[in-house]
């Protein structure tokens, strides 16, 4: 199967030629040219009965989680997505036309955010599906803003801004969400952003990373976190439920950047950006984590997320 795999996998690759791709799929090792700017590296496993159930998830979805994951890491560093290789260990169970089918969706968003896959490897086993993709992306440094974003830039008082929305992601949303690149590429243009992150395991978990990162605190408003339909359908008038459901439950991949206040109040405002940003909190100097719920009490705010186990 490798062979024949291999054969249609460069047939559908060599179609769309990549600007920066100078040898793809076929040959013992990808030439790319990255040329100026920093290089950005990325990697994610995806394995059958952790982040999706073969049998129960379309196979093309499956192949567009494994690329889309690795899109919302380059998000979170404000880098522009170049190339990536794959590596697939198979069922032995799983025919040729059931591979292919995982890649179709992969290849369909790889087109989408202008990625090459490269490369990559195969493999047949006894076991369920894994798929590995390691992602290669770019950053120029066109603007004092324009540098890789990271954890540990954060200051007292900055203002905490989320893409979209959270809560239930698990019912369609961690399968087909859109990578946050173009928000991130059009933020990183514009406005200074002192930290960044995508949200995967959870919206207090990896908010609590920058906070920690940036040896501060943080403040969350439990009004102000944006809840989504699914969370709401499933939930209905259980506030509790809702909120626990948007800060714990995970795999969202949303984007979560820090900035000053009136930075924050220009980006709330700016028309110009793909999906609404709203502000959850702030960061704070005393190494705490607060809660600020509906009626205005503050409490501690529990640091847990998904866990792929």
């Amino acid at each position: 199967m490798e062979r024949a795999f291999i054969d249609w996998l460069k047939s559908e690759t060599s179609s769309h030629r990549h600007p920066n791709l100078i040898l793809g799929v076929g040959d013992d090792a990808a030439i790319v040219d990255l040329q100026d700017g920093s290089t950005v590296i990325s990697t994610d496993m995806l394995a059958d009965g952790v982040h999706f159930v073969v049998g129960q998830t379309p196979l093309n979805l499956i192949g567009r989680k494994a690329l889309a994951v690795n899109l919302s890491d380059l998000a979170a560093m404000a880098a522009r997505p170049v190339c990536a290789t794959v590596s697939l260990m198979l069922p032995k169970s799983m025919s040729i036309d059931d591979v292919k089918e995982v890649m179709s969706g992969m290849l369909q968003l790889a087109q989408e955010y202008g990625v090459a896959i490269v490369g990559g490897d195969t493999n047949c086993w006894d076991g369920r599906l894994v798929i590995n993709v390691a992602i290669t992306g770019l950053v120029d440094h066109v603007t004092p803003q324009s540098s890789s974003w990271r954890l540990n830039g954060a200051q007292a008082e900055d203002v905490i801004l989320v893409s979209g929305d959270f809560g239930h992601s698990i019912k369609e949303k961690h399968l087909t969400f859109t990578p946050r690149v173009a928000l991130a590429l059009l933020l990183r243009k514009k406005y200074l952003v002192h930290a960044a992150t995508d949200i995967t395991d959870s919206l207090a978990f990896d908010l609590a990373a920058i906070a920690k990162q940036s040896e501060l605190g943080m403040e969350l408003d439990a009004t102000a976190i944006p809840i989504s339909e699914a969370a709401l359908a499933q939930y209905k008038n259980d506030q509790p439920a809702l909120l626990k459901s948007a800060l714990y439950d995970g795999e969202d991949f949303e984007l979560a950047v820090v900035v000053d206040s009136e930075t924050a109040k220009r980006i709330v405002e700016d028309q110009e950006l793909p999906c609404k940003m709203t502000a959850v909190g702030k960061m704070t100097s005393d190494n705490k984590f607060v809660l600020v719920d509906p009626n205005g009490t503050r409490g501690s705010l529990e640091i847990k997320g998904y866990e792929h186990t």
